[in-house]
This record gives C-alpha cells, structure tokens and sequence, in this order.
C-alpha cells in the first residue's frame, strides 16, 4: 500500500484553537484541566455534584478539559450565516477544523482540487447540548404524564418552563451530518459520512481516508474526529461506569492513578498520496507508514480491555509498514488514567514491544488535555507531527509515581518527564495507539525526514 501524506493540520482543543498555541502549552508544560463551570454545564454544578461515588443521578467529578474563549464566525462559510448560527458546536467546531485544515493545506481557493476531496469524521452519537434541547419537551411531556398518572393527579404538571429559543431541527441529525455540513460548505465531493468506532475513531477516520486515496476514489480526504456531547450527560455517564478517579487523582501512566478525565475537542487532517505529495511540492508534515486496526470481538466486558486485540494491532501496523519496532523512537500511549486500562496497555506493550526487544520512549498528552474520547487520536497525532517538526518530545506532565519497573519498556526511565531533544536521524518515526469501548484498537506509524 502507497504511503500517505499529511499536508495539513488544524485543532480546537482545551486552551488551544490552533496547533501552534497547543504546541505552546506542551512547552510550557500546562496543565489545561479544570472544574466545570456553570456555562459548560447549563446550570449550577453543585446541583449534582456529589463526592460520594454511586450516588444515582449525581456526579463526583467535576475536573474535566473544555473549549473555552473561542469565537466562531458563522458568516465565513458558503451557507447562510443564520443556519450556522442555529447549529450545535459539533456543526461550527467541525467547520472552523475543517477550514484550517484546508488552508494550512494550501488548497484553500483551489476548487477544482477540493471538489475531489472527501470527509470521514469521526463522532460520538451522544446526545449535545442542542440535541437536548430538541427532545427535552419530548422527555417532560412523557414524565409528566407518567407522574401524573403515579400520584393519580390528573392536573398534575412539572415546575419550570423551557425558555430557551427553539433549537434547529438539524440538530438532531448528530450522528452523520456534521461531515455532510462540512463537504456542502466548502463545495466538496460526495464522499462524506462519520464513523463511531469509540475511543479509536481517529485512527478508524484515517485509515478509511486512506483507503479512498489508495484505491483512487478521492485524491484530497479530510480525516478528523470531534468530542462535543452534552456535558451533563457525559459526567453523569461516566459517574455511572465509574470511569472517574474516586481519589481525585487521574495521572496516565501514574501508580496512584484512578480514573480519567473526559474533555472535549476536534482535531483535523488534510491527507494525500504521498507520490502525488512529492510530485505537486505540496508541505508534508508527516507520512502515515502503518495503520493496524483490531476488534476484540466477544470479551468479557464491554469496558474491560484485552491485551491480545492490543497486540494483533500492533502488529497489522508493522506489517503494514513493513518496519521493526526497534525502529520507533517514541510511542504515545492511549493511557487514559485507568487502573485497568494502563495496566492492560503495560502488559500489551510489554507482550509485542518487549519480545521484539524494541524500547521507545514512552508518553501520554492526557496529562495535558485529559482524556477527548473519540478525538482522543487526533491530540496525539498533533503533539508527535508538532514534536517531530521541532526536534522535541514534549513532556509527559503530573507523573510522581510512573508505572512500570526497570526492565520494562514501560518504565521510569522510558516515561518522558522532561522535555527530551530527539535524536539525531534522517527519519524520525513515532507510534501511536488509540483503544476504544468494546475492542476497538488501533495503531498509526508515523515518519518525518529532517
């Protein structure tokens, strides 16, 4: 399979509308978590908050990584101003990416290029903010009638009233519209549709984009993936599952780690054949040598990951890229900050890497950012293409007590705490693994030549 090039790179993520100021805050090493407020939530916090873990209908965590002090222009794309407007952030996120995307490209004014280029987003079909508000009056109208009828009070109604403007109906279409928005508002071709393969979707949008460029359907893909559902609704989803740490404490590759922490985001690509890259002089930041996607199939629990898929992963990339392992000089962890999902990683990297003889440098952006779920691949995909252009490794931050033991190749010495110049070679190579609810994994080899 021909190589594909990276010629374009666009992110929103916590504390970060663009790639350099993302860059900015991994120099910096910032930490760019914090409570949730009232105008993330759409109310007072503490009206569910509870530290008690379990409680029904409350949450006990209030830490997460959100997209704050961003103006959109809902003037600056080929649809009316006020339907964009009326759109979810899923919508206007996706189209802000999407715009940087192609003009850090190049082929921004490029029509006749563009018309050959399609989208594959990954997305979440989680409810948004706009999409509740859609179904709210659906929701109060059956508990009403249902309470009504439990207390046998015929007149029986809720308090409070819905105030806010009526959102459009196109909200509602979460799951496969937001890519069709993007390809009607930059005149693009008919290949358009989102994807949802859990925590793995980046890597699930990429290899799928490579795909249509390899097998000549497309000449330009749009790849990317977003995290914007309902705040209220993910933190009482992951209080339920108990995916948050009880201790407070959510560290990626940390002992006292217990729990993740779930942000919000969109990350995009601009992909191409590499041979067609090199022959139009095009900006490559980065090649895609290896994609090696997996599915656990019947495990033993929809949240409990499984060493092997990790590994059979791992190795569809290497074949695919026809590369040794002892080639990587540096691989970004999926590390969420689970106590199970780490340490099921750890023995995974340890199974594959470890008998391969192979130990690169290990890490994990979720220190920074936390955990973006579906776009969790596109924050790692833009801190190694950033790390590698500027001859850096960015620090792996809140690492006190870091996992592993001497021989491992998860190990204190492996884990990047400081900022490590990287060497010097004519190919720089990365890893990258991305593992979803249910066994989707995921593995993405990237090289970049000085």
């Amino acid at each position: 399979m021909e190589k594909i090039a990276i010629i374009g790179l666009s992110c929103l993520f916590p504390d970060a509308n663009n790639p350099e100021q993302f860059w900015q805050n991994l120099s910096a090493e910032k930490d760019s978590t914090s409570d949730i407020s009232v105008t993330e939530l759409g109310l007072d916090p503490s009206i569910f908050y509870d530290t008690t873990k379990g409680k029904p209908e409350k949450f006990y965590f209030l830490k997460g990584g959100f997209i704050r002090n961003f103006d959109f222009n809902p003037n600056e794309y080929n649809l009316p101003g006020e339907f964009v407007q009326s759109l979810d952030n899923t919508f206007k996120w996706s189209l802000y990416a999407a715009k940087q995307a192609i003009i850090n490209s190049g082929y921004w004014g490029n029509q006749s290029a563009l018309s050959e280029c399609g989208v594959i987003l990954g997305t979440l079909a989680l409810p948004t903010k706009a999409s509740n508000q859609l179904f709210a009056p659906i929701y109060q109208q059956t508990i009403e009638t249902a309470i009504s009828e439990l207390l046998q009070e015929k007149d029986f109604r809720l308090g409070g009233t819905l105030t806010a403007a009526k959102a459009s109906p196109y909200n509602a279409m979460v799951s496969g519209l937001p890519a069709a928005i993007i390809s009607r508002a930059f005149n693009l071709s008919g290949t358009h549709f989102c994807i949802d393969a859990a925590c793995s979707s980046s890597f699930y949008a990429i290899k799928l984009a490579s795909h249509y460029l390899q097998s000549g359907k497309a000449d330009l893909m749009l790849a990317g993936a977003i995290s914007c559902s309902d705040p209220l609704f993910l933190r009482m989803l992951f209080s339920g599952i108990q995916g948050y740490p009880e201790n407070g404490i959510s560290r990626p590759l940390d002992k006292t780690s217990r729990g993740l922490i779930t942000s919000e985001g969109i990350g995009m690509l601009m992909l191409k054949r590499y041979s067609d890259a090199v022959r139009d002089g095009d900006k490559i930041l980065a090649t895609i040598c290896g994609n090696g996607l997996s599915n656990d199939g019947k495990g033993k629990h929809l949240l409990s990951p499984n060493a092997q898929g990790q590994m059979i992963a791992y190795q569809r990339a290497y074949d695919e890229a026809k590369i040794n392992p002892q080639e990587i000089d540096y691989l970004e962890c999926h590390a969420t900050g689970t106590l199970l999902g780490d340490t099921t990683e750890s023995n995974s990297i340890e199974g594959f890497f470890g008998a391969k003889n192979a130990k690169p440098l290990v890490g994990s952006t979720k220190n920074n950012i936390g955990h973006l779920l579906v776009a969790a691949g596109m924050v790692g995909i833009t801190k190694t293409i950033l790390g590698m252009s500027n001859n850096v490794i960015p620090a792996t931050i809140n690492v006190s007590e870091p996992m592993g033991s001497e021989n491992n190749v998860i190990s204190p010495q492996n884990i990047v705490r400081t900022a490590t110049p990287w060497t010097s070679k004519e190919t720089k190579r990365v890893a990258l693994s991305a593992f979803g609810f249910g066994g989707t994994n995921s593995h993405l080899i990237l090289e970049h030549n000085s």
